[in-house]
């Protein structure tokens, strides 16, 4: 920044965490200044911000620092719990269209499906605090300042300290006031309402989107609404209401297959499994590519123990994504599992460790696969894969890999093993009893 005459449309700040040292710079009111001063008129400056294990007075004195130098400044979630500053240069309308137009860029619609941004304007579901919060977040914090790095020295203090994220999410609740940026474009407001409660549905946010919900009720009914509504009942185990709500979002929109699909799951899970069954098969009918539709086929096979089905349902949804992830070649590999097919199991559970070799499901799967076909050594690597990387995940995993251990003769690892677990899972009865019999 301080050795170029360039003037940029957007600078994005991602360095490593404030608690590594030197780091802090990248944080402080002299860095702000000088970024502002690199960008061009409409710029935009994009810094990101831990939320793990950085204390509330942290988030202030960060705020703080930032605010000032820029017209318009509003905060943002981004992946899992990490939070996104955004300095705009002019305060001018947020709007999408712009977004809207790049929608048929594949590269683009790609990244942004992969966060469970489905359409332009499900972009506001990340949305937390407007300016005048941003603004009030930051009063009374000391700055961050190239000779006063306080940052450096704060954030090494709160590195192992539980509840940090709880406390950064309380203090941004308390602050947080609708859905969406005061500053947004009028005539985008009911889609981004509607796509908005849709992506904080598929991010499992049930706190966000019965904020969107709120807003919606002073907006126009439609079926997006009603799904939306349907889809938070489902989440609260509210049946019957849920049902109501997506035959209503049918009368507005008899051709929404997303309602059908919604609705289809509400009556599987009221055990109305004939009616869900005739319902998906009217989707695809309509639509053979629909993969929600196929996803309801297969899992409510799955739940009838119906192997067959849910293996050719699983199988046409792989053929017909363009790019599929691991976790369908997992989900594929468990279901032939379940059938016994040991060959089409490790078959396709290898393609999904071909496509992401830190898939956890499919280790497991292949871990239960070598167990059962007595393949010991391949089971234990792959256990023992899922104990390095995802050690709290499944308290199960222990026992696997202890009862692998002490079938190849190593009764020592074995237990050792068993108290591994032990040490993550304190109340775990079952493995306390597993630790007994090898002792015996």
């Amino acid at each position: 920044l301080l050795t170029t005459r360039e003037k940029y449309d957007l600078i994005i700040s991602e360095p490593s965490n404030p608690w590594i040292a030197g780091i802090a710079t990248l944080f402080t009111d002299e860095f702000y200044a000088a970024a502002r001063a690199r960008l061009a008129p409409g710029g935009l400056f994009v810094q990101w911000v831990q939320a793990y294990s950085i204390a509330p007075a942290d988030l202030r004195m960060i705020a703080a620092s930032f605010a000032p130098h820029f017209s318009d400044v509003t905060l943002w979630r981004a992946g899992e719990t990490d939070l996104l500053l955004l300095g705009r240069i002019d305060a001018t309308p947020f709007q999408f269209s712009h977004l809207r137009s790049l929608w048929e860029n594949k590269a683009l619609r790609a990244d942004f499906e992969s966060i469970d941004v489905q359409q332009p304007e499900g972009l506001a579901a990340y949305f937390l605090l407007d300016d005048s919060a941003v603004r009030k977040l930051a009063e009374g914090s000391t700055l961050n300042t190239d000779d006063r790095t306080l940052l450096e020295y704060h954030a090494p203090q709160n590195l192992l300290e539980r509840g940090m994220i709880d406390a950064d999410q309380e203090l941004i609740a308390e602050l947080r006031s609708g859905p969406l940026p005061e500053k947004l474009e009028p005539s985008d407001i009911q889609r981004a309402l509607e796509a908005g409660v849709a992506t904080a549905l598929d991010l499992n946010d049930a706190a966000n989107a019965k904020r969107f919900l709120g807003a919606l009720e002073s907006q126009p009914e439609s079926a997006s609404r009603y799904i939306a509504q349907g889809r938070l009942e489902l989440i609260e185990g509210a049946l019957p209401n849920a049902k109501v709500s997506l035959e209503a979002a049918l009368r507005l929109d008899t051709d929404s297959l997303d309602a059908m699909h919604w609705l289809a799951i509400a009556e599987h899970r009221s055990g109305e499994d004939d009616s869900a069954r005739l319902r998906v098969r009217e989707i695809l009918k309509r639509n053979p590519r629909f993969l929600l539709a196929i996803d309801d086929e297969m899992q409510f096979a799955v739940d009838r123990r119906d192997f067959r089905t849910a293996v050719s349902a699983q199988l046409t949804r792989v053929a017909v994504m363009r790019d599929p992830p691991a976790s369908e070649y997992c989900r594929l590999g468990l279901i032939w599992l379940s059938m016994s097919n040991l060959a089409e199991a490790e078959s396709a559970l290898l393609k999904g460790i071909l496509k992401d070799p830190y898939s956890y499901a499919c280790h497991v799967g292949l871990g239960q696969l070598y167990w059962r076909s007595g393949r010991l050594p391949q089971a234990r690597d792959n256990y023992e894969w899922v104990v390095r990387f995802f050690p709290d995940t499944d308290v199960n995993t222990f026992t696997s890999l202890a009862v692998v251990y002490n079938a190849l003769g190593d009764k020592k690892t074995a237990l050792s093993i068993l108290r591994k677990g032990s040490r993550l899972f304190p109340d775990n009865g079952e493995l306390r009893k597993a630790d007994s019999l090898l002792v015996q």
